[in-house]
This record gives structure tokens, sequence and C-alpha cells, in this order.
């Protein structure tokens, strides 16, 4: 064989073996990097009952109520959130005008129209209702994308929800010590309208604030 040939020879395997250490080369650079993380779909920090509702092993997503946690399936629930929390704010603006009703014509049973007291009855039911689903909707809400810190008027909002829901358990309560055997008591009355007024007082800042 020719020197030349044995050269050409040489030059190919030379070849062969440098192709093979960069093949080994660049196959080892790729395990060693790490591996692309997934994107985050939840919030790094949620209430106990977001995580068991709306978590990626929540009950939303384990009972197929909803597909599981993706980023489409998680763009819906943002969604579902804004429409949610929409209707939140106006069944506070309508709980409110229940409650200012509801005060009116206590007002006037207390003042003696008795017969504004059924008209009374009535009306606190349905502020008892408008006020629990109002509440619900909030609570129940999917988790944001993002948590940002909620200081400000987010933070008086959920401050003063502490102070009605006391407000709407007491308010009741002593309504129902107005009446024993079928006779008015005034100074119960005069505490229950107290604590009403109280109550809706609250809550009107608490929308207010959010509002403004």
């Amino acid at each position: 064989m020719s020197t030349l040939a044995r050269g050409s020879l040489a030059f190919m395997d030379a070849g062969r073996v440098i192709s093979d250490s960069l093949d080994n080369s660049n196959s080892t650079v790729q395990d060693s990097l790490p591996p692309m993380d997934k994107p985050r779909l939840l919030p790094p920090h949620m209430s106990l009952g977001e995580k068991i509702l709306w978590g990626e092993h929540g009950l939303v997503h384990t009972l197929g109520i909803e597909p599981p946690l993706s980023p489409r399936e998680r763009m819906g629930e943002i969604k579902l959130r804004r429409t949610m929390l929409t209707a939140h704010q106006i069944g506070g603006f309508t709980t409110l005008a229940l409650m200012l009703t509801a005060d009116y014509f206590g007002q006037l049973t207390i003042d003696g129209d008795r017969r504004a007291g059924d008209i009374h009855q009535t009306i606190i039911t349905a502020t008892i209702i408008s006020y629990a689903a109002t509440g619900l909707l909030a609570i129940l809400s999917p988790p944001p994308l993002i948590r940002r810190d909620e200081g400000g008027t987010i933070a008086i909002h959920k401050a003063l929800a502490w102070i009605h829901v006391l407000g709407m358990i007491i308010t009741p309560i002593l309504g129902s010590t107005i009446r024993h055997h079928r006779l008015f008591n005034m100074d119960q009355a005069h505490f229950h309208q107290l604590a009403g007024y109280l109550t809706t007082a609250v809550f009107a800042t608490s929308m207010l604030v959010i509002v403004f």
C-alpha cells in the first residue's frame, strides 16, 4: 500500500475517533443539563380551602368536576375566578341594600308598627341567604395565578369581614330574644337594633374600601 493511501486511511480513522468523541461529549453534556422546570400553575401560598378544592390533587380535579390541572385548564380557572369575584361584588351591594331595607322595617317595628315586623322578618331571611351566597363566591373561587402582597384596601376588606360575620351571627340571636310569650321586649329590641346598625355600617365600609 502506498504511503499516500496509508496516510488517507489514518486520517479517516482519526476523523472517526474525533467524531465519536464529539458525539459522546454532546451526550454527556445533554445528560448533565438540568431538566426543564414545569410551568408554575398555582401560587406558592394557598389557603387550606384552596388546596383542598383547587390544588393539583384537590377535590375539583380528583372528583372529575374539572379536568386534570394543565395550562389550558388553569386559564379556565382564572376566568372562573374573575366571574365569581365579579358576582361577589354584585352580591355585596345586593346584600347591603337588603340590610338597609331590613334596618328600615326594623325601625318601623320598634316605633310601634307591628305589621312591619313580618316584612322585617322576610327581608332578614333574604339578607342571610344573600350574605351567605356572596361570601361563598369569594371563599370557593379558584386561587389566582400569582398571589401578590394583599395589603391596603384588600387587607382592610378582609379584616372588616371578620367583624361583620360576627355581627351577622349575633344580630339574629338577639332578634330571637325580643318576643317572649308574645310579649315584645323593648330593651332586647334596642340591643338587636344596635347590632343590626353596626353590622350594616361595617359591611358598607368593607364594600366601599374595595370600590373606592
